[in-house]
């Protein structure tokens, strides 16, 4: 239920940004990017997870870190965001994620209304209850967009390390789309 709130509201967010009634879920496109679509800033965007569409095997939870552009014009993604998790009070909890690899870097044009994605790997191994971890409960990820400076912030409900030195949180580089694990 709560899950589905968040949905409603990134949803009621991008719909009073675009000026519409109502939301239309669209999805974004790779390309190159043309010289008159502009990067996404920080402003034009909400980041959000959607916990209830996770998959996970061996102590790793994959979860989708979506972008959707509440702007009125169609922006790009290029490359990784910078993540990290956060308490209540907006302190980082341990190290930032560590940059994945794959997939491909490629620029993503995301019109207004759509999404975007980039995989966020959720070691859940990594995190004990020992010493050398202190683990805590993360409330929020604190979500830079590629090339910004400004954070975005999502909702994050899990136990980390707040010890430096524990990488707990991948990130992969950007998506077109809303991708679901299955």
């Amino acid at each position: 239920m709560f899950n589905r709130s968040r949905r409603v509201i990134a949803a009621t967010v991008a719909a009073l940004g675009l000026g519409i009634g109502s939301a239309a879920v669209a999805t974004s496109s790779a390309s190159a990017a043309p010289a008159a679509v502009r990067e996404c800033t920080s402003a034009n965007l909400v980041a959000w997870v959607s916990p209830d569409l996770a998959s996970g095997a061996a102590g790793t939870i994959y979860y989708a870190l979506d972008f959707t552009n509440i702007s009125s014009h169609t922006c790009y993604l290029v490359g990784w965001p910078g993540v990290s998790a956060q308490n209540f009070e907006f302190q980082q909890l341990g190290n930032a994620a560590s940059r994945f690899s794959y997939p491909a870097r490629r620029f993503v044009d995301v019109p207004p209304g759509g999404t975007a994605n980039a995989t966020l790997r959720y070691l859940g191994y990594a995190v004990d209850k020992s010493k050398a971890c202190r683990a805590t409960n993360a409330t929020y990820l604190n979500v830079y967009p590629p090339d910004q400076r400004s954070a975005l912030h999502a909702f994050f409900d899990n136990p980390v390390c707040t010890v430096k030195g524990r990488t707990y949180l991948e990130i992969e580089r950007i998506q077109p789309g809303i991708v679901r694990f299955p």
